[in-house]
């Protein structure tokens, strides 16, 4: 901005000074306040300090190290702190993704399209690009695709005998004659050929284009038809209230993705309370974070979904027993089939060599992810559901020491231990739904009778009562932490919000306030429910 119109970025600068960001950050100490009852307070605070740590050792530095460029009236005007948080402010609200080599920035226009639950358009981009330069097409990908034909070449066995004249009509092929790398989504084959010939009529126009050269773009790709005045908009991501709050600066009332942080301390908390014996508790969660990489498997999960079964038990929606469908859980699925035959005790489980060696990339990324995923936390959904995790140890808990016995010597047992908690509770969803008790094989086209479950035991009812008698004390736990009144409802509060008539990040942390209280009431109610039909 300090370049004014010599920046070739002028007129786009121009339109963001007269549209400042509304951060949270932004927000005076006192009005912050309101924030220590939600999530987001932490990291917005975090974010502020974090602002002040790069503008001392980062800018100002620059800034000084330059004074024939910064005179003292351009860093006055652009280089104060109060500039560095708006400008900040502006790449956190506006960056997009681009690709794998310029990761992600600012792209005019798309970054205008505002977010909506309910969105017209897509946002589309190539990803895959040369990781030297950038390019869709470029000489470091022709020399990387003849490296790879001389490899395959060399692999091939040799042709004794033959035409060679076929081989001689085959040109290699040139990284700018293939296809375009693929973006995230596809268009259909109409709107491709429509594109195609747009593309050759442009060339025809313009001789200084070369030939078969890609149009490396982002681009905004409606859904539908859009009216005349009808807003354009675009989804930003599955992000709960406290990230969207922290990077966009606005929150979205009734958030299907909102969660409630579970920190591991206060699952001990509840836990002692109710067994008495400390160290008994530090034993099985300790045991639980050394083996859940064994009977919790590695699932795609990009969208944070769970598509698969738990431990073999087909698919479940993920909550606790009952509760409704989420999307939020761990980015993993529960007893992966590759580990269903571990018969070892948890503390002598080891990898075969020769998988270790055939998949030690695959198994670097993971590691590499596990490193990232922070175990003390679990989380509660939107719905008031609790994540996979925070079941999976709540079970483990309060096993009877018999049953613990066996799981801890035979990782089958533990598996099948758990596997009948998620069978059970997938069918207790579809009961109503499906009296007869079989569902539909949608690719054979035939039905597959359920699994059939014992009806529970007083073990098995003992077990479970405590664990949602634990879940109860959780909820209470962590209210209690972030200081939430049972005085008025959720309903109430939102009401209220919306009377106060306050705008930008204020009200927005006010959504953050109401909606992880929305949680913990439907948390409240609905495991209170499951505890008076046991």
């Amino acid at each position: 901005m300090s370049r004014g119109e010599q920046s070739p970025w002028s007129a786009y600068l121009a339109l963001l000074a007269k549209r400042p960001p509304q951060m949270a950050t932004s927000l005076s100490k006192d009005s912050r306040e309101m924030l220590k009852y939600c999530e987001a307070y932490n990291d917005i605070e975090s974010d502020i300090n974090d602002m002040q740590e790069d503008y001392d050792s980062v800018l100002v530095p620059f800034v000084e190290k330059y004074p024939e460029v910064f005179t003292k009236d351009i860093k006055d005007e652009f280089f104060s702190l109060e500039a560095f948080k708006t400008m900040t402010g502006h790449v956190s609200s506006r960056s997009m993704d681009v690709d794998n080599f310029h990761i992600s920035a600012l792209v005019p226009f798309a970054d205008f399209v505002n977010h909506s639950p309910t969105p017209n358009s897509d946002y589309l981009t190539h990803e895959d690009v040369c990781e030297t330069c950038g390019a869709l097409a470029c000489e470091h990908l022709e020399s990387e695709d003849e490296d790879e034909d001389m490899e395959s070449d060399s692999d091939e066995a040799p042709d004794l005998g033959g035409d060679d004249e076929d081989d001689d009509d085959e040109a290699p092929q040139l990284a700018s004659e293939k296809e375009p790398a693929s973006k995230k989504f596809k268009k259909n084959d109409e709107e491709m050929d429509e594109d195609e010939e747009w593309e050759d009529d442009e060339d025809d126009e313009d001789e200084d284009d070369d030939d078969g050269m890609v149009n490396d773009t982002c681009d905004i790709i409606l859904d539908y038809e859009v009216k005349k005045g009808q807003e354009i908009t675009r989804h930003y991501g599955p992000y709960p209230n406290k990230i969207i709050l922290s990077k966009y600066g606005f929150a979205v009332e009734d958030n299907p993705h909102d969660t409630v942080t579970i920190q591991l301390e206060m699952v001990r908390q509840a836990a002692s309370k109710f067994l008495k014996d400390e160290a008994m508790v530090e034993e099985r969660i300790q045991w639980f974070l050394a083996s859940e990489d064994v009977f919790i498997g590695a699932d795609d999960g990009d969208d944070h979904e769970h598509g698969g079964g738990c431990c073999g038990g087909g698919g479940h929606s993920h909550n606790d027993e009952e509760m409704d469908e989420h999307d939020h859980s761990r980015d993993r699925g529960c007893c992966d089939s590759k580990n269903s035959k571990k018969n070892k005790n948890v503390s002598d489980l080891k990898v075969d060599e020769e998988d270790q060696d055939d998949d030690s990339e695959m198994d670097e990324d993971e590691e590499e992810e596990e490193e990232d995923f922070p175990r003390d936390i679990m989380y509660m959904m939107h719905d008031g559901s609790i994540d996979d995790r925070l079941l999976l140890l709540l079970n483990v808990l309060f096993m009877e020491k018999t049953q613990f016995k066996k799981a801890n010597e035979d990782m089958d047992v533990a598996m099948e231990y758990f596997n009948d908690i998620f069978v059970r509770r997938q069918q207790e969803e579809q009961e109503d739904e499906d009296d007869d008790m079989e569902e539909e094989d949608e690719e054979e086209g035939e039905k597959i009778p359920k699994p059939e479950l014992k009806p529970r035991d007083a073990k098995s009812k003992k077990v479970r009562k405590a664990v949602l008698e634990a879940i109860l004390e959780l909820i209470r736990i962590r209210a209690d932490a972030f200081g939430v009144t049972h005085k008025t409802t959720a309903e109430q509060d939102l009401a209220s919000l919306k009377k106060a008539k306050l705008s930008g990040p204020l009200y927005y942390g006010g959504l953050c306030v109401q909606g992880e209280k929305q949680i913990l009431q439907n948390g409240l109610q609905g495991y209170k429910q499951f505890l008076s039909e046991l």
